[in-house]
């Protein structure tokens, strides 16, 4: 929640100096380490650090990026890697923070489903359901940053003078090489579970770039059916095998361009010669 609000926020003091926003900063570091040393416990600093990084540095690298030359593409594509990269070395720094977490949510919902009339779980589906969020925290932790940062973005461009359609999002070429160093790590057996976790970050970016592909074509025809557009999205949040195609064609637009953006920057660089 953070990331998103404080990115739509970011639309807002767009035009404020550099100083002032240095300064924002600096309020924000000391407020949060404040509260850290306050509490002074694992789980609490956990919370610091995600407030510091994931949401503080993280909004602020964006702004800094995106001001100087308005590239929304790169300053956009940075915010979801750098959320990406994070949630790795969250894991690494807090595993046993994130692990007593884990244990302590598992006992809230195991009281709160024994409530449930008809519904028997035993000890094993609940050791295993821990097991799972254990395993692929990583994944987890960074798709919802990564959808954070997408709902984010929707609102900044509700609030920025400097708005950019979700249609022409389209993410570097180097990110790929993300994409193909996660799969690679899956093949390699030590290192597999680390690589389906970082996979699934880069399915969760690669997701947006798929979606603002479908926009480029059918976007104006959903924002004149609402109502179709909102039972479309509905239906592609529970079909997993949906987002993944949708995923995919995020992928494949990197080397097929399927909206033309290069040919258009090409004609564009001759005209201008």
């Amino acid at each position: 929640m953070g990331l998103i609000f404080s990115l739509a926020y970011s639309g807002r003091i767009w035009s404020k100096s550099v100083t002032r926003l240095w300064i924002g900063l600096a309020v924000f570091i000391l407020i949060t380490v404040g509260i850290g040393y306050w509490e002074n416990n694992l789980q609490v600093w956990l919370n610091v650090f995600d407030s510091l990084i994931a949401v503080g540095i993280g909004t602020l690298l964006f702004v800094f990026l995106f001001r100087p030359n308005s590239d929304m593409n790169k300053a956009f594509a940075f915010l979801l890697v750098f959320q990406v990269i994070y949630s790795l070395l969250r894991n690494w720094l807090f595993m046993s923070s994130i692990y007593t977490l884990t244990q302590q949510m598992m006992q809230t919902y195991q009281t709160y489903l024994k409530k449930v009339p008809n519904l028997n779980l035993n000890a094993d589906m609940i050791l295993g359901l821990q097991q799972f969020m254990l395993k692929y925290q990583i994944a987890i932790w960074g798709s919802m940053q990564v959808a954070a940062a997408f709902l984010g973005f929707l609102l900044f461009n509700r609030s920025s003078a400097l708005k950019r359609p979700i249609r022409f999002i389209k993410l570097p070429y180097v990110v790929s090489y993300l994409m193909l160093a996660a799969l690679v790590l899956c093949f390699y057996r030590p290192l597999r579970i680390l690589g389906i976790n970082c996979l699934i970050c880069m399915a969760a970016v690669y997701l947006i770039q798929g979606t603002a592909v479908l926009s480029y074509y059918w976007g104006d025809f959903f924002a004149k059916a609402k109502l179709l557009g909102a039972l479309l999205v509905l239906a592609v949040i529970f079909n997993y095998p949906m987002l993944l195609l949708i995923a995919f064609i995020g992928l494949l637009d990197v080397w097929f361009d399927f909206r033309k953006f290069n040919r258009k920057e090409e004609k564009n660089e001759s005209n201008s010669n």
